[in-house]
């Protein structure tokens, strides 16, 4: 995460005092946070504006109302319809108390209504009556992330000796089948990797046996917190990763491969950005391939910081016309990490052997609001081990059960954005 954010054209920001900022935080306990946008609506109503499924507020008798989506929804249509410009301001405020603002980020002078709530992942093109699909909100949005890069650099977060007492609890789902020779390994990163979050941040793993041919299990000597559940029957990726969201715990969840491994900051550093943004995915920005018999080493996996570019990420969208198989690249290296209102909508249900879910999810998640932003300061060794069998047949069937998942994808793109999964078989 840049310290220096690139705000948009016409955007100032405020000369924000990270100590200040902080200050006024921990006397709140290092409470969650949320940023929002305060405007004045032609109507000279004063609303405090957050993203999708998250509360906005409404000025009133010397306090703030809580509005609901339908309400702000209504309010903000009159006024785009009316074609209001706003001069707003991005505040970092208690999520559960906006009067109280921790920092004031950015202002702007005549800005079009549409555009600031495109800033919160709110779509910003006028939806037609009716159901709107993945595809038609993905065209609508964009994945430019700078009010999280604003509220990050306003607490100068994650500096080393920005210490918090605690963070959002989390958990790890690790997908599994037939991996017994790396599984000690992935599960002993997330345990060293939950051993430098603060003390009292609460944790939980669970591993999910996709119906291994020999059951797995877990080494001994793991913390309580670890448990591994097998599948009653096959359920693939997906189904793996929903099965273990139902059972896990915690407001944001992990989801890895069986075969990576965690760097040691890595928790530390996805956790920070889930405290600042309650609609959130994070992905890590860099991947290192072991050998099978190497060890693991304990630092930073080498290569470049974000594989494809932070631009690639902040641009998604920014030109109207997406292909909503461009979220695969942003999401497609083993590891999601989401807010718990997105982990529940879960993976979709019917990919059979390998599908093309991370970036289906990632689509899903675009539409309800999310927005997906890559940590270059942690990532993910992929520990190779060998597989068995007749490898020839076995790759064959993946490019063929993957072929056949894409074109159930496009099914889905074309589904409503709101609401779960269809069925597309």
């Amino acid at each position: 995460m840049s310290t220096n954010p690139v705000f948009p054209r016409g955007v100032r920001p405020f000369a924000v005092q990270p100590s200040a900022a902080w200050d006024r935080w921990a006397r709140h306990g290092f409470a969650p946070l949320d940023v929002v946008v305060e405007v004045v609506l032609g109507s000279g109503q004063l609303m405090r504006l957050a993203g999708p499924g998250r509360c906005s507020w409404l000025a009133g008798h010397g306090r703030w109302i809580p509005m609901g989506s339908g309400a702000v929804e209504s309010v903000t249509a009159r006024a785009m319809r009316a074609r209001e410009t706003v001069r707003p301001r991005v505040l970092l405020v208690l999520r559960d108390n906006p009067q109280y603002v921790v920092a004031e980020l950015a202002w702007a002078s005549d800005t079009g209504l549409d555009e600031v709530l495109g800033w919160l992942g709110r779509p910003v093109a006028r939806e037609a009556a009716g159901l709107v699909s993945v595809r038609e909100r993905l065209q609508a949005r964009s994945n430019d992330y700078w009010l999280l890069e604003a509220a990050m650099a306003a607490l100068e977060l994650p500096e080393a000796g920005r210490d918090l007492p605690v963070l959002p609890g989390i958990s790890v789902v690790v997908s599994a089948r037939g991996a017994q020779s790396v599984l000690a390994g992935t599960v002993g990163s997330v345990v060293g990797a939950a051993e430098r979050l603060p003390g009292r941040t609460p944790w939980d793993c669970v591993v999910v046996d996709d119906l291994s041919e020999t059951p797995l299990r877990l080494p001994a000597g793991l913390p309580p917190q670890a448990r591994l559940v097998r599948a009653a029957e096959r359920v693939y990726r997906g189904g793996a990763r929903n099965l273990g969201q139902q059972l896990s715990r915690q407001p944001v969840t992990v989801f890895i491969d069986d075969d990576l491994q965690m760097a040691p900051n890595y928790l530390l550093q996805h956790a920070v950005r889930h405290l600042l943004w309650p609609n959130l995915i994070t992905v890590s920005g860099r991947e290192e391939y072991l050998e099978p018999a190497a060890a693991t080493p304990q630092r930073l996996p080498y290569g470049k910081q974000v594989p494809a570019g932070v631009g690639q990420f902040r641009d998604f969208g920014t030109e109207g016309r997406v292909d909503p198989r461009e979220a695969y690249e942003l999401v497609g290296r083993g590891d999601i990490v989401a807010s718990r209102p997105l982990a529940e909508v879960g993976f979709p249900p019917d990919y059979v052997a390998y599908g093309p879910e991370d970036g289906t999810f990632a689509a899903k998640a675009l539409s309800l609001g999310a927005f997906v932003v890559p940590v270059a300061e942690t990532g993910l060794f992929r520990r190779g081990y060998r597989r068995t069998g007749n490898l020839v047949a076995q790759d064959a069937a993946r490019t063929a059960a993957f072929v056949a998942n894409l074109e159930l994808q496009e099914r889905h793109f074309d589904a409503p954005a709101d609401g779960g999964w269809a069925v597309t078989r």
